[in-house]
């Protein structure tokens, strides 16, 4: 099976809340109608930090810095994908936002984001974020 390099990034504000992007309502992609976090696949020369940089400024339209937390093998039904995932601040409004991707953006706290469809299983790994900083 093959591996597909991709990229994710926990964007936190400084009310402790995490960015999620919605996705389009289109049939042919994975979660349409899903919230996830701001992210994509790692092309073709890139490293992953570079494609996360790159991520952020295509759906968002900011860059911040980064810092790497973890890197683990999600399932897809054709490959396995190579998720690595970042850790980034910002302490910017949603209104100042581009959006470039998706049909919203929103900041949640960690209670909100219990009643939202996440896609990629992406929020096994925010209740494990959320969880982390609980302990440090």
């Amino acid at each position: 099976m093959i591996r597909i390099p991709c990229v994710a990034i926990i964007i936190e504000n400084s009310r402790g809340e995490i960015l999620l992007l919605l996705r389009d309502d289109d049939p042919g992609i994975s979660y349409p109608n899903h919230w996830t976090l701001v992210g994509g696949k790692v092309e073709e020369g890139e490293t992953p930090e570079t494609a996360a940089h790159r991520e952020m400024l295509e759906e968002i339209g900011v860059d911040t810095d980064i810092t790497f937390w973890k890197r683990y093998d999600r399932q897809h039904p054709f490959a396995i994908v190579d998720q690595h995932i970042y850790i980034g601040k910002i302490d910017i409004s949603r209104e100042l936002l581009t959006l470039g991707e998706g049909q919203d953006v929103r900041f949640f706290n960690s209670h909100e984001i219990k009643n939202l469809k996440i896609g990629f299983e992406f929020d096994v790994l925010l209740d494990e974020y959320f969880l982390s900083r609980k302990t440090n």
